[in-house]
């Protein structure tokens, strides 16, 4: 999007810790394009002041006063919260932060430095595209981007989409020869003119290939052209530029538009009305008026997408079935609470809530998300009739932000295991052969081979964690005790035992599941000795199941501890089994947990979350 280079770079730095204070100050004054500032006062007086002053962004430590006061002060402000080690931040407050669109959450120790100038720049280069664009929509011209690359339009304002035949959701399928009229034989012979003159061919040829004319724009020759355009209402003559800014691959091209009296240009005699119901049937996300009563005056297709079940069990299929109705007459009670609430609060403040995230967790189903905004609705004569919503769902985009929070906590993962897991055996091998060539005494070397099998059990522990750690996207009707029956045989059991209970089939991905429970076999029988007995099957009181045996059960406080990587309570034991374990359960949506079984000895392990198949 275009930039505007005039709005603040100011970063407020408030922490209470003078460590995370001082090291996030010298992490941001490192970039040169930010101003940092430190504001005077303690916790939320601090946090207030950097608002008030117009830091376009605010680093603060993970405290409740700060966030809470930078979040009263002004709802869509950024928010940095640095917290080293990441164990500092209140889990509550851990929550908020990761939903908030406009904050941010910095929890490592290496590379704070770098995450911390990293996170502000996205926020500051964000503040810059929105002015950018509003700026944009008031010079009157239109404006697009596009890839210098492929020429594919990327990003336009409100003028171009006012004046061009091209629908904003198609945008990124046209390029910008796309917005050319190459042929104006047929538009001239519509109005009735007849063959084109050489006025109109010359016209046509005067505009140039867009290739030459972007190649121009990157070596620096800023000259205008007339290009013969196809607009919303017929073919405009338009003066067109292009600006390159070859270090982000993207161009802009600026032009002119007709003006509202001239020939094709825009009628102001709009219907209001028919433009609003237009918007509301079409606009692909759910959009409602509601009185000051909080009643239901106009809603768009989405709000009964596919349907809203009353808690009465009435179900509503049509904007006109809502119409009339308030929240609690359509959603439970506590939902319906909020909400009212919400429409309360704007009407009276006259203040809209802006973005606002909420979570809804559904049962047997993952989290949802929604964006919701609500703001004041006034009449012609500017009476204050209610509120006007929106409401978004971007629950996909919440879970590829916690996708890709995983992603890279595991990247981080795989270095500290080639550092520390991988380096531990390798140094032992090491001076073992060295001892040898002095000694010749080859029981070194059978330490050697110890060590260099260890290293192998490690590397293919962390091979499946690599493999099984990513996310399920698709599931079939599963066998659970066919998988479990396949998963023994894989595993040297001895004489171990097998029992399995199933009361019904399961969603999962087969071979995955293979895989969990062929270490969790692995995990009773190393364990649990040669002749231990492994019981699987269904959950009585929820959909899910469980793998148990009667071994000696968990050593290790508290027994969650057993899922994290590295840890074991056998001093040949890699540490990853149960990790393996977590995150296959995890990749399918599952929770897991270790539990104490109240009828026998040994360790048990639940797995919640699970759909039964139909």
């Amino acid at each position: 999007m275009p930039h505007s280079g005039d709005i603040s770079t100011t970063v407020a730095v408030v922490a209470a810790d003078d460590a995370v204070r001082d090291a996030a100050v010298a992490a941001l004054e490192a970039d040169t394009s930010l101003a940092v500032s430190t504001p005077n006062g303690e916790g939320e007086e601090a946090a207030r002041a950097g608002v008030e002053r117009g830091a376009v962004c605010v680093v603060c430590g993970p405290d409740e006063a700060y966030y809470g006061a930078v979040r009263e002060a002004d709802p869509a402000r950024p928010v940095v919260v640095v917290d080293p080690g990441g164990d500092r931040i209140a889990g509550d407050l851990l929550d908020r932060v990761l939903e908030d669109p406009a904050a941010a959450y910095v929890a490592d120790d290496e590379h704070t430095s770098r995450l911390v100038r990293s996170r502000v720049r996205d926020f500051v280069e964000r503040e810059r595209d929105e002015v950018g664009w509003h700026l944009a929509d008031l010079s009157g011209e239109a404006i697009v981007s596009f890839d210098l690359d492929t020429y594919g339009l990327r990003e336009a304002n409100e003028t171009f989409f006012d004046n061009w035949a091209l629908d904003p959701q198609a945008i990124g399928d046209a390029t910008l020869a796309d917005l050319r009229e190459t042929d104006i034989t047929h538009e001239l012979r519509g109005r009735g003119r007849g063959e084109p003159g050489e006025e109109d061919l010359e016209w046509l040829r005067d505009g140039g290939s867009v290739e030459t004319f972007v190649e121009g724009a990157l070596n620096g020759d800023f000259e205008r052209r007339e290009w013969h355009c196809t607009g919303v209402d017929g073919a405009f003559k338009s003066e067109v530029e292009i600006v390159a800014d070859r270090s982000a691959g993207i161009g802009y091209l600026v032009a002119t538009v007709p003006d509202d009296d001239g020939p094709g240009g825009i009628d102001d005699d709009y219907d209001e009305g028919a433009m609003l119901r237009s918007l509301v049937e079409h606009v692909p996300m759910s959009v409602y008026f509601k009185d000051d009563r909080s009643r239901h005056v106009l809603v768009s297709e989405d709000v009964v997408e596919p349907f809203i079940e009353s808690p009465e069990g009435k179900i509503l299929q049509t904007p006109e079935d809502v119409h009339g109705k308030t929240d609690f007459d359509l959603y439970e009670a506590s939902h319906a609470e909020a909400a009212v609430a919400d429409d309360r609060q704007v009407v009276e403040s006259g203040e809209p809530i802006r973005g606002r995230i909420e979570r809804a967790s559904p049962p047997n189903g993952r989290d949802l998300f929604f964006q919701t905004t609500k703001a004041p609705w006034y009449d012609d004569s500017g009476r204050l009739r209610g509120t006007v919503g929106v409401t978004v769902d971007v629950t996909e985009q919440k879970h590829r932000e916690r996708e890709l929070d995983r992603q890279n906590e595991r990247l981080e993962e795989f270095a500290s295991i080639i550092s520390h897991d991988l380096r531990n055996p390798l140094n032992v091998a090491g001076g073992r052969l060295e001892r040898y060539r002095q000694t010749g005494d080859e029981s070194d070397l059978d330490a050697v081979a110890e060590m260099h099998e260890r290293m192998a059990s490690i590397i293919d522990d962390v091979l499946s964690l690599a493999r099984d750690g990513g996310k399920i996207e698709e599931t079939e009707r599963t066998d659970a005790s066919a998988v479990a029956t396949r998963a023994w045989s894989t595993v040297d059991t001895g004489t171990a035992t097998l029992e399995q209970d199933w009361a019904y089939a399961i969603e999962a991905d087969p071979d995955r599941l293979a895989r969990l429970f062929e270490n969790v076999f692995r995990n009773a029988i190393e364990h649990g000795g040669a002749d231990v007995t492994v019981r699987v099957g269904t959950l009585d009181d929820e959909p899910g199941f469980y793998v148990a045996d009667d071994g000696p059960g968990i050593a290790i406080e508290p027994p969650e501890r057993v899922f994290e990587r590295g840890v074991s309570a056998t001093e040949d034991g890699t540490g990853f089994g149960l990790a393996i374990v977590r995150e296959i359960a995890e990749a399918h949506r599952w929770s897991v947990a270790a539990v104490a079984d109240e009828n026998a000895s040994g360790a048990r392990f639940e797995f919640t979350g699970v759909t039964r198949a139909e």
